[in-house]
């Protein structure tokens, strides 16, 4: 049976895919990224307008054609993976069809297509020309395409005109303010006190404020009180921790690889670069550089070895198992797909541009060549992943250190083959004499390399630059070749695919946002040298990524509700001149984050109330901005669960500030330290972390997605590191001469900082009457039920 009907319906389902077209950037993006170089790889040779021969009348190149479907129909239910002909298809079901007939997709692409099925299986706009006419029209890199918003220079903007002149507190209030009296609107007031020193401590320090905290701040008088607040708690080394963890999941931060097999083991080392993270933020290191030392801490003259920790932005990418015994071709596709997420990470998490959409062809809706794909991939193609001393060391011992562990993976390799072809003869009765002098040289080889002498001082997962090819010389064992300061640029891969290469595209920075044409990277790998590109040519670009994202972090909504695509298909701003502004100032002022952060937080628009006083009535400003896009109020959010699960142990007393150094899992209960300094799985994820929306840390995540489950009222009710603590705080409050309503009070005082109300004190009383036939202490209840409450798990 040929291939189509395996595939056929991963493009029709008709209406349902027509609905979900354009509007739709996640899953357009999704589509480009990740289902349509599947396509390309493997049907496009029966189901393209250049095959042969269009088997089934079904062809994948062109929107229209993948709507109409071919001779059995639709086979794809949007919405509904389980009940779609094509994923038990692909799935290999037992009693169904299987397909590709050449063998099962791996298990990452079943699911990245059960995600487009769920996601409605997006197409983009009708297209009959179809990619290979669109490959044979040059893309036009001109003036126009370098006009589009975002890659435009920065400039300030001054002040806009408004009727209130004395509402704004900070320059970026006059932007709010003239949009919202564009539309007739009225800020909400400012925010209590109280509930202003809550909000801005979580926000900086992911933290909750004492109770102490929150009454000296109330009691203070002074005009100046809330600038000394913020200054103070910008310099606490916890700011570090709460806005590392927000940067790691744009690095997509993981402690071991989707997978565990012997070639891609769990890296040694990852918290070293989480630590790193940490103390740059708290020392305040210019985002510039904060880029550079990502992407090529190595290639810096000048840097103590320490900072090497940096490149595990690089060092701690995913890693996919490349099974020896595999083809040339199939590794060489491995290995595609490893460059492939790379480039992604880089380009959306640092420009918020979907370059990796251009792997296959130019990209469907930037200016972007596939040229520019491969010219970055090339870099990723010359960059290796090891392990760096973090002491002076010679380059020499740092060769060996990383030539002896790959070695050691290579001969463990060998061995085990041998030793389970010894078991395969002994069982058949064969000779066993050729695979017993296998084992023997093959467990030699290991003793001498464990034995080696390495580097013993702390180290870190990074890179080095080293080009990677690969060598499939001996048919029965497929290896990876590194030739350290040999770099390679790699060949356009025609359709996706290694195995057809076109034409060597040299390494380079991406033409549309380059000045001119981009001049190809002549020292190493080109990591430096891209780096240099990212914060000096794109500049404008990389500055409003960040800004934007700094103030989305803040915000719970950011000025481009697409903080990763600020492409064509990504939103346009809210505020584009007060974006423009923003960004353009934090580039003047040194890429200073802590700047930005101090006077988003210092503005008159971060300080507004969560309610509005004319909510509900006829004026409701909800009735014109729903959204509150234009930010009438303050938005309230929840906590996330690295805050939320700290905000418990704190107010427990048992949080543990203890800050650096090797993650313990989240899991179990006798780990009281920061979440922050949690085990990161890319396979298993921890509880706390898995039912609070909590990124796929197998790549880069644009955002968090806020989601409301029966799962998550059930760990609150039930888990029991919410007895724990509700205990632990009963204990901690139970000494002394405290009456029951004294207690009370030390209880809402430690949880919400305040005392409680006359209506919770009669509620509690009626609680805490304890039926002496019960053998159940009704205060770890009442605590437990604070802890859980919307209270103390959302921010106003």
């Amino acid at each position: 049976m040929p291939i189509l009907r395996s595939l056929l319906g991963i493009f029709v389902a008709a209406a349902g895919c027509a609905a979900a077209e354009v509007g739709d950037p996640v899953g357009l993006e999704f589509f480009e990224a990740r289902i349509r170089p599947l396509f390309v790889e493997r049907c496009y040779e029966c189901h393209s307008g250049d095959a042969k021969r269009i088997e089934g009348g079904l062809r994948l190149d062109t929107t229209s054609a993948l709507r109409q479907g071919g001779d059995s129909g639709p086979i794809v239910a949007p919405g509904k993976p389980d009940e779609s002909f094509l994923i038990a298809c692909v799935s290999y079901a037992d009693d169904g069809v299987n397909m590709p007939p050449s063998g099962k997709l791996a298990a990452r692409q079943i699911a990245d297509l059960r995600k487009w099925v769920e996601l409605g299986a997006p197409l983009p706009a009708a297209n009959d020309a179809g990619p290979q006419a669109a490959a044979k029209k040059s893309l036009a890199i001109d003036e126009q395409a370098r006009n589009h918003w975002a890659f435009r220079p920065l400039q300030t903007h001054p002040s806009p005109t408004i009727a209130d002149r004395s509402w704004p507190r900070q320059k970026l209030d006059w932007f709010v303010r003239r949009q919202l009296e564009e539309q007739d609107l009225r800020p909400a007031p400012a925010a209590d006190r109280r509930t202003l020193i809550r909000r801005v401590t979580f926000d900086l320090l992911g933290l909750p404020p004492t109770f102490a905290d929150v009454e000296k701040f109330a009691a203070d008088a002074s005009p100046d009180a809330y600038e000394r607040l913020v200054d103070r708690l910008l310099a606490s080394p916890h700011y570090g921790e709460r806005w590392g963890r927000h940067w790691l999941d744009v690095a997509r931060y993981g402690e071991d690889n989707p997978t565990n097999e012997s070639t891609c083991k769990a890296p040694r080392h990852p918290y070293r670069y989480r630590d790193w993270v940490v103390k740059a933020l708290n020392d305040d290191l210019p985002y510039d550089e904060f880029v550079r030392r990502q992407l090529a801490a190595d290639l810096q003259p000048g840097l103590p070895p320490e900072e090497l920790a940096a490149t595990g932005f690089l060092g701690l990418s995913p890693v996919y198992h490349k099974e020896p015994k595999l083809s040339g071709d199939v590794i060489a596709m491995i290995l595609a797909d490893e460059w492939d997420e790379r480039v992604d990470t880089i380009t959306r998490g640092l420009l918020g541009l979907t370059v990796a959409c251009a792997r296959c062809h130019d990209h469907k809706f930037d200016p972007i060549r596939t040229q520019d794909y491969y010219a970055l991939a090339g870099v990723m193609a010359s960059t290796r992943l090891v392990e760096r001393p973090l002491a002076a060391t010679t380059p020499e011992d740092m060769r060996r250190l990383q030539d002896t562990q790959e070695a050691i993976v290579d001969v463990e390799l060998r061995l085990s083959y041998a030793k389970a072809m010894r078991k395969t003869a002994e069982a058949a009765g064969e000779p066993t004499a050729p695979f017993e002098a296998q084992v023997r040289k093959f467990d030699a080889q290991l003793k001498e390399l464990k034995a080696r002498k390495l580097f013993a001082g702390p180290i870190a997962d990074g890179v080095c630059d080293s080009g990677v090819w690969i060598d499939d010389a001996d048919p029965a064992w497929t290896s990876l070749v590194f030739r350290p300061d040999r770099p390679r640029d790699l060949p356009v891969f025609v359709r996706g695919n290694p195995a057809r290469p076109g034409e060597i595209v040299p390494r380079r920075f991406i033409e549309v946002l380059s000045s001119e044409t981009p001049r190809p990277f002549a020292h190493g790998s080109g990591r430096l040298e891209l780096a240099d590109a990212i914060v000096g040519e794109a500049a404008g670009l990389t500055a409003r990524v960040i800004v934007n994202r700094v103030w989305g972090w803040h915000f719970a909504q950011p000025l481009v509700r697409t903080p990763s695509n600020f492409g064509a298909l990504g939103e346009r701003p809210s505020h584009p001149e007060l974006l423009d502004d923003l960004a353009a100032r934090f580039v003047e002022s040194g890429w200073s984050l802590k700047r930005l952060h101090r006077e988003i937080v210092l503005s008159a628009t971060y300080r507004q109330s969560s309610v509005h006083p004319q909510a509900g009535g006829p004026h409701d400003p909800a009735l014109v901005d729903g959204d509150n896009r234009l930010l009438w109020r303050m938005n309230r959010r929840r906590l996330e669960p690295e805050a939320w699960r700290d905000a418990v142990l704190g107010v427990s007393g048992r949080l543990d500030l203890t800050s650096g150094g090797p993650s313990a899992d989240l899991d179990d209960p006798q780990n009281v330290r920061r979440t922050i300094y949690g085990k990161v799985s890319r396979q298993n994820v921890a509880d706390v972390l898995r039912l609070f929306d909590f990124p796929d840390a197998k790549q880069h995540a644009e955002e968090r997605t806020p989601t409301t489950t029966p799962l998550q009222q059930l760990y609150l009710l039930n888990s029991e590191f919410m007895r724990a603590n509700a205990e632990a705080l009963v204990r901690a409050e139970a000494g002394g001469a405290k009456s029951p309503q004294g207690r009370l009070r030390a209880v809402f005082r430690r949880v919400l900082q305040r005392d409680p109300s006359p209506e919770e004190q009669d509620a509690a009383r009626r609680l805490l009457r304890r039926d002496p036939a019960a053998d159940v202490d009704p205060w770890p209840l009442l605590v437990h039920g604070l802890l859980a409450g919307n209270e103390f798990l959302y921010v106003d």
